[in-house]
């Protein structure tokens, strides 16, 4: 029961280990995610304005090849944001999915410390009633040693006694041969 309670807390540190890096992960995460959503923000707004100076460009502009040149890099440029933008909403998404799996092993870690517990009742339990069958046992072996002594002794005694009931026989025996 020793070595299930020592499992049990190694498993429970490796748990506490776990958790502390899920739990500065996910901290981190959510501000990664904070700043990422202003990013986004921010691109949104540079290619709202970017749309509306290419419209304005081409409006205002009359040299047609350098409103075709902006407006070559300026599509250039809002492709590129809307890459940026779509690889943070996959880091996002990478992101949500990294919390829910820290949820998972945290739902996980509070169980096996339940049951951790658990065993660590029942270890209790089970050494008390190994005390008790270890002081019942030493109490027994103590009651059939001191039943051995009183045998022994008792043996003693009877071979005493034999002992002088053969000589009385024998003593007898001279007698009657003597009469």
């Amino acid at each position: 029961s020793s070595t299930i309670s020592k499992h049990w807390e190694a498993e429970l540190a490796t748990l506490k280990g776990n958790n502390a890096k899920l739990t500065a992960a996910l901290l981190e995460s959510t501000a990664n995610v904070k700043q990422w959503k202003q990013q986004l923000a921010a691109y949104q707004e540079e290619a709202e304005r970017l749309h509306k100076r290419v419209t304005e460009l081409e409006c205002v502009s009359s040299q047609a090849n350098e409103v075709h040149t902006n407006k070559t890099e300026l599509n250039q440029t809002i492709q590129e944001l809307e890459s940026t933008l779509k690889k943070k909403e996959e880091e996002i998404e990478g992101l949500k999915q990294e919390i829910e799996n820290a949820r998972e092993l945290q739902a996980q870690r509070d169980s096996l410390t339940q049951k951790l517990q658990e065993v660590e009742i029942q270890n209790k339990d089970l050494e008390g009633q190994l005390s008790d069958l270890e002081q019942r046992l030493e109490k027994s072996q103590n009651e059939q040693e001191a039943f051995c002594n009183n045998l022994k002794t008792l043996l003693e005694i009877l071979d005493g006694k034999i002992f002088e009931l053969t000589e009385l026989r024998d003593n007898l025996a001279k007698l009657i041969e003597c009469s």
